[in-house]
């Protein structure tokens, strides 16, 4: 089997991005026109990206509009949005693109995924369309998501973080006042015992289980990062000694640790912090839109924990959008990655999605992330925001870490668990990618 073709294949076990949905009609990869203006040549440029909805999908449609009256005459864009929905219809038509040499000029692609798709060879460098200034300005971890073996293949249309939400109105019951400054973020031990003092026969300590796929690595591999470790090493190519070191099994510990004393529900009802069940709340800013479906909840925002000790690391990562390795025009193809992902778009596309800007000067058009409580959320992602790893083998990486983390929660051999993550990720790594 062509060696492309697996490894795109592998993608369909990635099935939950935190908190964000992405977004465009067709026309096939590098074609052309003319121009009735000018008399020249006027580009066509294809891109995919999955269907939205409501305010989302209108800024795609308004940011292409936009687009190609700025570049009249020079590039046209034609956009086509691809039913997502449950189901891995976006994963499988670029598949099927891929095996054909069918893939449109522009691509948007799912974080974890870019790693995946540099080592296929579906996307290319975009290192001489962006200069030094404009990569500064994303956020770092939207360049570490999209940095691969040192090239930059991918530009994040937006951000995501996991904060920890509190009911106010339990915190003063309890005297307890949460952290407003990144520096005093809560450790490990603070947090539990914050969870000790307000957990109840009807309330719990914590609710933190989204589910129990992508969210375990999304959420959960920060507990490594700030004990000072990693579930994979840097160069992505092993997790031995890692994911099981001895900083792993500590982070893996106080997680068992907030199971055995059922500190959280390891089966949550979704609205449990929503309806006073739970003081805390691991999440993402998607959260907040339905905080308004429960007129009753007091509720802020403090920074995801840290290891007393270890340094703050916040879980990041969203929708990115790169140029493919079938467009015949490439130049042209990276102008609209440029556009879609520069500063207006990037603090629009905020605006209609309620998740944080991908780039540092968006937040001048976002005044609401300066005050609290959503400054917690641009805290995180301007300064201490992880994407997760890169490795083209993520998809085999974050199955199996969530399948071990679920049974650590149960009660399994923490050891034993994150030995069997090291061994199958080595595998298969060794097995495709050496």
């Amino acid at each position: 089997m062509n060696k492309k073709i697996k490894t795109v294949t592998g993608l369909i076990a990635i099935s939950f991005l935190a908190g964000c949905s992405t977004s465009g009609s067709t026309g096939s990869a590098g074609s052309s026109g003319d121009s009735s203006q000018t008399g020249q040549k006027e580009i066509e440029i294809s891109y995919w990206r999955p269907q939205a909805s409501g305010p989302e999908d209108d800024f795609y449609v308004r940011r292409v509009e936009e687009f190609n009256k700025a570049y009249q005459g020079k590039i046209k864009l034609k956009m086509e949005p691809i039913t997502r929905g449950n189901s891995f219809a976006y994963e499988d038509k670029i598949n099927a693109a891929v095996a054909s040499h069918t893939l449109p000029d522009v691509v948007s692609m799912d974080g974890p995924n870019v790693a995946n798709y540099a080592a296929s060879n579906i996307i290319v460098p975009l290192d001489n369309y962006f200069a030094k200034e404009d990569l500064n300005d994303f956020v770092p971890s939207i360049v570490q998501q999209g940095t691969y073996q040192g090239k930059f293949y991918a530009a994040g249309l937006a951000e995501s973080s996991v904060v920890l939400f509190y009911n106010k109105k339990i915190m003063k019951q309890f005297g307890i006042e949460p952290p407003t400054k990144i520096e005093d973020a809560w450790t490990w031990d603070q947090w539990y015992d914050v969870m000790k003092k307000t957990a109840s026969k009807d309330v719990f300590g914590t609710n933190m289980i989204n589910d129990k796929g992508e969210w375990m690595t999304y959420a959960f591999e920060q507990l490594w990062i700030s004990a000072g470790t990693d579930i994979v090493n840097k160069e992505g190519n092993t997790t031995n000694g890692w994911v099981n070191s001895d900083k792993g099994l500590d982070a893996a510990k106080f997680l068992q640790k907030l199971a055995n004393e059922k500190l959280f529900n390891i089966d949550p009802k979704p609205t449990e912090f929503e309806e006073g069940k739970a003081a805390t709340k691991l999440g993402g800013p998607w959260n907040i839109p339905g905080f308004k479906n429960y007129p009753d909840l007091e509720w802020g925002i403090t920074y995801f924990p840290k290891k007393a000790g270890g340094s703050l690391s916040s879980p990041s990562g969203s929708w990115a959008i790169g140029v493919t390795a079938d467009s015949k025009h490439p130049k042209e193809a990276a102008e609209v990655v440029k556009w879609m992902t520069n500063k207006d778009s990037s603090s629009q596309l905020a605006k209609a999605t309620s998740m944080p800007a991908s780039r540092k000067s968006a937040y001048d058009n976002l005044p609401e992330y300066n005050d609290l409580p959503l400054r917690v959320i641009k805290d995180q992602v301007t300064t201490v925001s992880h994407a997760r790893p890169v490795t083209p083998a993520y998809p085999v990486l974050t199955q199996k870490f969530a399948e071990a983390l679920t049974d650590i929660l149960m009660g399994a051999d923490v050891k034993k668990s994150l030995d069997q993550v090291a061994s199958a990720y080595d595998e298969e790594y060794k097995r495709n990618f050496k």
